[in-house]
């Protein structure tokens, strides 16, 4: 019969007894199971029962961790929490043992909360390599709840996920400036920071750099979530595959040493027109481009790109995604007809001279709702005479 062993904390607390230990993430995923609240038993007359505690998997959320378990510093350290039945287990001193019969796997271990990061382990063997090239277990922390009563499973569950808050995106990014390697994330946050700070600058005090606007400072209309993510449509498809990669590098890991980056071929530049100047190390002409293209709309649209302008939303995110679309397209237009290569600053003076063909005039930003769908009406219209 299969065995777990791993040696054990006892934590008492209110709510009971209840241990916490390390086990392998593929020892615990073989035991565990995720009892997701349904109705069961309905009646002719609609009548019905609910049971179970957790919610249904989000296939969208199982897919982002089971990349993020193969990047070079995946960590949870928080635990993942468990409910089993006494009969499975035995406490010897510090040692505890789980001991069960192989029909069980898949029912013994009802988890409580990180469904989601056991389900991450579903095609994956539970191990990871090391900088020096070794495979290594993959383990987890674990918080376990023997003969918890479906009150107690209930309540644990709760207390965990409504106390939980989601870190809002704009201070993610904010804190890539701490990170150890450049990527698409770092390298998006230092150019939203440079353009929110220069006084020169199209996006001088429009940035939100935390998601909520900064004390004392009127006219932030775009956060840095809003801005990172749409520059990054601009220079890079996998930008966590691009960071695990340099990260990597960074870190001596043999097998990333010389890994190069991907999609670094003219054919991929067309949709990454920043793609060649990242993996060349060269922000600045990045943030050059970005410069320049906005100034260039600041100009041709004076009163619609205003901060002030409440009406308009062309300084809105609807305005900037399809903004950073259009950029796309005039960047290629002087590539393909030799004025530029990929690498280069296009000057402030060629795209004025682009917009300044485009008929679409500032009242025309003032009669459009700020919803995401906004944004390719915009563009269609921008773009309507390339």
């Amino acid at each position: 019969m299969p065995k777990i062993k791993t040696n054990f904390l006892k934590v008492t607390q209110p709510i009971g007894d209840f241990y916490c230990c390390v086990m392998k993430a593929n020892e615990l995923y073989k035991i565990s199971y995720s009892d997701v609240r349904d109705l069961q038993n309905e009646s002719e007359d609609g009548v019905g029962t609910y049971l179970g505690i957790q919610r249904r998997l989000s296939n969208t959320r199982v897919k982002k961790i089971k990349e993020y378990i193969s990047s070079v510093d995946a960590t949870f350290p928080n635990s993942v929490i468990i409910s089993m039945p006494e009969k499975y287990i035995e406490l010897n001193n510090s040692l505890l043992t789980i001991d069960y019969k192989s029909e069980k796997e898949g029912k013994i271990a009802k988890i409580l909360d990180g469904q989601h990061r056991l389900a991450g382990f579903a095609e994956n063997n539970g191990k990871f390599v090391d900088k020096e090239g070794n495979e290594q277990d993959f383990e987890l922390l674990v918080t376990i709840f023997v003969e918890a009563d479906l009150h107690t499973q209930a309540q644990v569950f709760t207390m965990v996920n409504q106390s939980q808050t989601k870190v809002n995106k704009s201070l993610v990014y904010d804190l890539e400036s701490l990170a150890m390697a450049r990527s698409p994330y770092r390298t998006g946050h230092q150019i939203a920071v440079l353009m929110n700070n220069r006084k020169d600058s199209p996006f001088y005090q429009r940035i939100k750099r935390l998601g909520v606007k900064t004390a004392g400072v009127n006219g932030e209309l775009l956060t840095q979530a809003a801005f990172v993510e749409n520059l990054i449509k601009l220079i890079s498809k996998k930008p966590s595959l691009d960071r695990d990669i340099l990260l990597g590098r960074k870190k001596n890991f043999i097998g990333l040493k010389e890994k190069k980056l991907p999609d670094d071929e003219i054919a991929d530049y067309k949709r990454l027109v920043f793609r060649k100047s990242f993996i060349e190390n060269d922000d600045s002409t990045i943030a050059a481009n970005v410069f320049n293209f906005f100034t260039a709309v600041s100009d041709r649209w004076y009163e619609a790109w205003d901060k002030g302008n409440s009406a308009s939303v062309l300084n809105k995110t609807v305005g900037l995604i399809a903004l950073i679309r259009l950029f796309r397209d005039i960047y290629n237009y002087y590539v393909e007809r030799g004025s530029y290569e990929y690498g280069e600053v296009v000057s402030k003076s060629d795209f004025s001279n682009f917009l300044d063909e485009i008929t679409v005039e500032d009242n025309f930003f003032e009669n459009i709702d700020a919803i995401s769908k906004s944004s390719g009406y915009i563009y269609k219209h921008l773009s309507a005479e390339l």
